[in-house]
């Protein structure tokens, strides 16, 4: 399964966005990361709609949308509208039925659905939904912060949600998101990660597209997809 990098905007510089877009672009980016936030399921807020927009127009990276809200369920069809690739909802923000229900939403509006696994989420929290799924999240942080340590004890986790998905749908793409950098992606890809969300070692590292071409290597050469 390809190797996919994908910064996170969260880490990026806000004041020069659109600059930050480009070099993105220019670092060899597979995706653009964006944690949208409600101050509610997670204790911070992010950013909405207004920054989603003109980025969807400005760049060629695919939008990588990750809700850490209660009720993502009531935006589908507008992330669509704006041209998000993928849309990625926790398994725990909303009730078994409306989560399924979503998921689908996502589906039926032409997006790739994922399921996002919190640290204290268990990957049994997957089993109702693996047919509906695109791709899973492992977080190997808390969600809701940048710039935490990575968190070592989630690649079991992300082992079973690999041997779940070999069995049940093994087209199904496992990222993680957090304290990924050269000292971790090795261990995260060993475990059954191909999808990479990097924060502080993408956007503010001193070369960008060397930091992603050396962490694209690692990830390519231990990997166990």
């Amino acid at each position: 399964m390809k190797i996919r990098m994908a910064p996170s905007l969260l880490a990026s510089d806000f004041l020069h966005l659109e600059r930050e877009l480009r070099r993105a672009e220019e670092a060899g980016a597979d995706l653009l990361h964006c944690d949208v936030m409600d101050g509610v399921y997670v204790p911070n807020i992010s950013f909405g709609f207004s920054v989603l927009e003109p980025l969807s127009r400005e760049t060629r990276l695919p939008l990588d949308v990750h809700m850490m809200t209660v009720c993502p369920d009531r935006y589908a069809d507008k992330l669509a509208k704006l041209g998000a690739a993928s849309v990625t909802i926790h398994s725990d923000a909303m009730d078994p039925e409306r989560t399924a229900d979503t998921l689908r939403a996502i589906r039926d509006s032409g997006m790739r659905a994922a399921l996002a696994l919190s640290p204290k989420r268990p990957a049994a929290d997957l089993v109702p939904y693996l047919s509906l799924l695109d791709m899973v999240l492992v977080m190997t942080v808390e969600p809701g912060f940048g710039g935490q340590s990575f968190m070592e004890d989630m690649m079991p986790k992300v082992s079973e949600v690999r041997r779940m998905l070999d069995r049940e749908n093994p087209s199904c793409e496992i990222q993680v998101d957090g304290g990924i950098a050269s000292g971790t992606i090795a261990r995260a890809a060993e475990a059954g990660a191909n999808v990479f969300v990097v924060g502080t070692a993408s956007f503010r590292a001193e070369h960008m597209g060397d930091a992603l071409a050396s962490l694209r290597g690692i990830a390519e050469g231990t990997g166990s997809l």
